[in-house]
């Protein structure tokens, strides 16, 4: 019997065909170049954060119960927009509700656009003196995007400072 022994010195090569796959590559880096809109998708927002707070009390007999909160911003706006979240388990964290709190009593819309007129009208009337401070309060499970849509529709409307509240259904009074 005769056994034949593989030569150990003849390697497998494989060629890889370079060719298509950076044809490919760059077909698709051209794509996405073609179709990237930076415009669409990033915008600019103002946000200005609070000062800083003075520093926590270190004993009990420190604190003054009559100063404010660190967290209680001092907003001099007279609007405040609640903005309520669906629940139902198909639409969670869409609008279901706006309520507009001006010194005249409450308002309700179903969208942004009702806001947005009810809001212009506002700035017009006498009722509200302070023409540039809005304050917005959003519950805990409604989505940031719905949020910043309020948010652009008060700066729409022509209010300049736009400020955020606690969420009302996770603060206690």
């Amino acid at each position: 019997m005769s056994h034949r022994r593989r030569r150990a010195d003849a390697d497998l090569e494989v060629t890889l065909p370079i060719t298509p796959m950076l044809d490919m590559t760059f077909q698709l880096l051209t794509f996405f170049i073609f179709t990237y809109h930076p415009s669409a998708i990033e915008g600019q927002m103002d946000f200005s954060l609070p000062a800083s707070g003075e520093a926590r009390a270190r004993t009990e007999a420190d604190v003054d119960p009559n100063k404010p909160s660190d967290t209680e911003l001092a907003l001099k706006s007279q609007i405040t927009v609640m903005l309520k979240a669906q629940k139902d388990g198909l639409n969670d964290g869409v609008i279901s509700a706006v309520v507009v709190q001006t010194p005249n009593g409450e308002s309700s819309f179903t969208n942004l656009e009702g806001l947005y007129k009810f809001l212009n009208d506002q700035r017009t009337s006498q009722d509200i003196t302070n023409k540039d401070d809005i304050q917005i309060a959003a519950e805990s499970k409604l989505k940031y995007a719905y949020v910043i849509d309020a948010m652009d529709t008060c700066l729409k409307a022509g209010f300049t400072r736009v400020g955020f509240a606690p969420p009302p259904d996770l603060t206690t009074n």
